[in-house]
């Protein structure tokens, strides 16, 4: 509560406050009622806000209030319409109440992001979130995304193991066999895909298509852990056979068994871990923090290799990446770095330039040789294809 004297004139809020026979009080209360009208319309709030107190800023056009005395917070508008507000209308934390789908939207600066619900009343398609109570333990909820179409559940994503809907649950009827950790599709049994329904999930690895060496094919669930022969196809569609013969390519404990293979490029590799990124061509010696590094030293004899670009075998394929442990030809051909004039025929070794070959001098050890080229460079530095 605020005592004024007469005749004078109170400043201690952002409105002028009269006493008794003040002189020009009627201007006074007149700047008081237009402030009150335009709700302190400025660029800055007001310096001496009261709770409640409403500051209208004119430069974001946004109407505030202040909430504890001295702190303004901003009011978001509020459109409702059935068409996107244009952005000059907008301001970020606008909502917008979509009539047409009866979704409410809010502006983040640059554009509507939906609120909610994710369900739009025109949609023939989407994704809802479902809590989910097991059959087997009342006490057990899961959450489950439930994917609809035409209102019509099609399918489920659950981060629960293995668990049964109860009987009033909407997938009762087709997850039956029930809801699995990962995506089931409705009428499937949850350990699998199911034939009978009709209904596939390639990739996970429980049912697959094996075929005899006649000319059928059937899809089974594989129970033992014997040898398996790979199907093999001569055409790019899927309308024709698949061949097998237990003499081509089989596959048993881990280990793939074929007659003969190709490849497309040329050489074979062996990850091994580096002490920084090595680029196609680099020339590694065994040492250094980690496994390979590169060296200053000629004619190392503790040459590890040439980095390569691909492979056509990858040993150690699941050490590492190409950046912590690139692969390392020990056998074809490669592209390598070399420093110095290089003929075709000449042997190779580590130079006293980092991660680059030269050429092998008489005295060199035999045990430093990286490779043979095969072509010639003319030049001070570039790289060479190399026989390791």
């Amino acid at each position: 509560m605020t005592t004024i004297n007469d005749a004078t004139l109170d400043e201690t809020t952002d409105l002028g406050l009269v006493g008794r026979n003040y002189s020009g009080y009627g201007q006074i209360v007149n700047e008081n009622f237009v402030k009150l009208l335009e709700n302190f319309s400025n660029t800055s709030p007001p310096a001496k806000p009261v709770t409640g107190e409403l500051w209208y800023n004119s430069a974001t056009k946004q109407l505030n209030v202040c909430y504890d005395g001295s702190n303004f917070k901003s009011l978001a508008g509020l459109h409702v319409q059935s068409s996107e507000p244009t952005f000059n209308q907008s301001t970020t934390g606008d909502l917008w109440w979509n009539t047409a789908s009866q979704q409410l939207f809010g502006f983040n600066g640059q554009a509507y992001e939906l609120v909610g619900p994710s369900i739009s009343s025109v949609s023939d398609a989407y994704w809802i979130n479902s809590d989910q109570t097991d059959k087997n333990d009342v006490n057990s909820v899961n959450p489950v995304l439930i994917a609809e179409i035409s209102s019509y559940p099609v399918a489920t994503v659950s981060n629960a193991d293995l668990f049964l809907p109860t009987a009033a649950s909407v997938l009762n009827e087709n997850w039956s066999n029930g809801i699995q950790k990962g995506i089931t599709l409705a009428g499937c049994d949850a350990k699998g895909s199911s034939a009978a329904n009709g209904y596939y999930f390639w990739g996970t690895a429980v049912e697959s298509l094996t075929c005899n060496t006649t000319t059928s094919i059937t899809v089974a669930t594989t129970t033992s852990n014997g040898t398996f022969y790979v199907a093999l196809s001569d055409h790019t569609d899927g309308s024709t056979k698949l061949y097998t013969s237990s003499t081509g390519i089989s596959y048993s404990s881990g280990v793939l068994n074929t007659v003969a293979s190709s490849a497309r490029y040329a050489d074979l590799a062996e990850r091994y871990e580096a002490d920084n990124e090595y680029t196609t061509g680099t020339v590694l010696i065994i040492g250094g923090s980690k496994e390979v590094t590169t060296t200053n030293q000629r004619a190392s004899t503790a040459v590890a290799g040439v980095v390569s670009e691909n492979p056509a075998y990858r040993m150690n394929s699941e050490a590492g990446t190409d950046k912590t442990h690139p692969y390392i030809a020990l056998k074809g051909r490669v592209l390598c770095r070399v420093v110095g004039n290089v003929l075709k025929g000449d042997l190779l070794v580590t130079s006293t330039r980092p991660g680059y070959a030269e050429v092998y001098q008489t005295g060199d050890s035999p045990l430093a040789v990286i490779g043979c080229a095969l072509s010639d460079f003319i030049g001070e530095n570039g790289t060479v294809e190399i026989k390791v």
